[in-house]
């Protein structure tokens, strides 16, 4: 038995923290990423949060052959890939999932997809801006028809309004937003 003395057995802990820190840190920053990317390949909620649980546990797992300073997200991809594949070879189908060729090279174009798309959260803002933006009747149909789900026929039994100027308040109420949205993301890529 190897009997450490306490100044390297600190040293020793010290380490495994810090490295458990790294690999925290990465991980959290990429683990959304990388669970969109499973279930884009398996189009299937549960399959996606088992792999996704595996391609964590083997994240960690094999945390100290990953060189720090390295892209993570790609080698995080790279494990998800391989359990994507281990679980289409398992299941012997290919619902609506990818092939393998095209699973590989989906995954070698993911950082180029990932550059040329505005991340989702970024659009919920620019949506909720765009809202606020809105006139008080316009915010009133949203409400009723994205936030309680009312149908148009109700809305206008409920605003004593006809069913077609609700469509149309609705149909000008998504032009509205969606221009408004699509203006802001022209004005961050400038």
């Amino acid at each position: 038995m190897v009997k450490l003395e306490p100044s390297a057995s600190k040293a020793l802990c010290s380490t495994d923290a810090s490295r458990a820190q790294q690999f925290n840190e990465l991980f959290e920053a990429d683990k959304n990423r990388l669970y969109r990317y499973i279930y884009a390949s398996v189009w299937n909620t549960s399959a996606a949060d088992d792999i996704f649980q595996e391609t964590s546990l083997t994240l960690w797992n094999e945390f100290s052959k990953f060189e720090l300073g390295s892209d993570f997200s790609k080698w995080a991809t790279c494990i998800a890939f391989n359990r994507i594949r281990a679980y289409k070879r398992k299941q012997n189908k290919y619902q609506l999932g990818l092939e393998d060729d095209l699973l590989q090279e989906f995954s070698n174009n993911l950082s180029v997809l990932e550059e040329n798309t505005v991340p989702q959260e970024t659009r919920w803002r620019y949506l909720e801006h765009c809202h606020s933006l809105l006139s008080p009747p316009m915010q009133e149909i949203y409400q009723y028809f994205y936030n309680h789900n009312l149908m148009a026929q109700e809305i206008a039994d409920q605003s004593g309004r006809s069913i077609y100027a609700i469509r149309k308040a609705i149909h000008k109420l998504r032009k509205k937003l969606f221009d408004c949205v699509e203006q802001k993301i022209s004005g961050d890529e400038k």
